[in-house]
């Protein structure tokens, strides 16, 4: 393919988001609408970020809102729509959540809106949850939602990178292999889900705001700095982390999910924040749910032609002919580290293992229990 036609691809792929986010704006379904991400590298079509151009976080409309990629001393670099994508999801999961347990249902299912995915949400309920009063129900729930809204979108966004790394064209026209698991991409995820989480808790009837209010926070916590500094910062790993300059070919890749200790951990651009240290987050757990008597099976089904390859890798449910995310999930992240360390790239972390501590609990090793009775 000649360099013309492959401009014009990328420009149609890119124009093709940015109407889809025009026009679905806020849908009928109330679902967060797309963003596009960015590379975390000095190439054409990065925008940088700093505090004053961060902007108004919107559910419905783009205007006035800031994305790209921010460079934090202590997160490394934070791709600032993905970070508002797993914002928006969590919120979007939290509610349906909450609608699920408040009118006794026991199953709901859901979508990404870039690609042909659902997963599918089985709730067991405790032995004695008909007993309990409507205002420890009620308590229950809403811890319940906030827990499984922020998993259940990190998981969903991370299930998103595995089908990328598989080559699925998200858009149609490429292979979103380059990007899949970059050095950036599961940190500013998480931190979408912790931000959400926090917005809602603070004032969940003004979300936009608070959302906004909080990236600000979390972005003074972690140290932005200035767009200069980001771009800088992406530049000086030019030929260490990635090659290229339309096709990206990213040599670090980081495929911490929280598998190892429980934690994520941001990869940080070496020597240019003197003594910094990577603030790691806990990944999203399921602990509450067990906690209160809850048993969750999640499977997801998706609808694309790489699926072939993906099966070689893990097992359908003989029943649903659907994956199980919790025991599949942590078998497909081992196969894809090796296979990145096998193609020579750079990963984090690097020991392939999963559970080394035990005294910290992962989702894998807490999701598969019996309802319980709860007080």
């Amino acid at each position: 393919m000649n360099t013309s036609k492959l401009t014009v691809r990328i420009i149609v792929s890119i124009a093709a988001v940015f109407l889809t986010t025009l026009t679905t704006g806020c849908s009928l379904t109330n679902e967060p609408r797309p963003r596009l991400g960015s590379y975390a590298t000095d190439t054409i079509g990065t925008n940088f970020l700093d505090m004053k151009s961060l902007g108004n976080h919107s559910h419905g409309i783009f205007l006035g809102e800031g994305n790209g990629i921010a460079y934090t001393c202590r997160g490394g670099h934070i791709d600032i729509a993905h970070l508002r994508i797993s914002a928006e999801y969590t919120k979007y999961l939290h509610d349906k959540v909450q609608s699920c347990l408040t009118d006794g249902d026991d199953s709901f299912t859901f979508t990404m809106n870039v690609e042909p995915t659902r997963y599918y949400v089985k709730l067991d309920y405790p032995p004695n949850w008909d007993d309990l009063s409507a205002e420890r129900k009620k308590q229950i729930t809403d811890q319940i939602a906030l827990d499984l809204g922020q998993y259940l979108t990190f998981t969903m966004v991370t299930w998103h990178e595995v089908l990328t790394w598989f080559n699925f064209k998200g858009m149609g026209v490429l292979p979103e292999f380059p990007s899949a698991f970059s050095w950036e991409d599961s940190y500013s995820n998480l931190l979408g889900t912790r931000i959400s989480a926090a917005a809602i808790k603070a004032d969940e009837s003004h979300f936009d705001k608070a959302v906004t209010l909080e990236l600000e926070k979390e972005m003074e916590h972690l140290g932005i700095k200035s767009r200069k500094f980001a771009r800088q910062a992406a530049a000086k790993m030019r030929g260490e982390w990635y090659v290229g300059a339309v096709l990206v070919d990213m040599r670090e890749r980081n495929m911490d999910i929280g598998l190892d200790d429980g934690y994520v951990t941001p990869t940080l651009v070496p020597g240019v924040c003197e003594n910094a240290q990577p603030l790691s987050y806990p990944a999203p757990t399921l602990d509450s749910l067990t906690r209160n008597g809850f048993a969750i099976d999640l499977e997801v089904q998706s609808n694309i032609m790489e699926m072939g390859r993906i099966l070689k890798v893990v097992k359908q449910n003989p029943e649903t002919g659907r994956i199980d995310l919790i025991t599949q999930l942590p078998v497909m992240m081992r196969h894809i580290e090796q296979e990145a360390i096998s193609r020579g790239y750079n990963t984090r972390p690097s020991n392939g293992s999963t559970n080394s501590n035990p005294e910290r609990s992962t989702a894998a090793d807490t999701t598969k229990t019996s309802p319980t009775t709860i007080q």
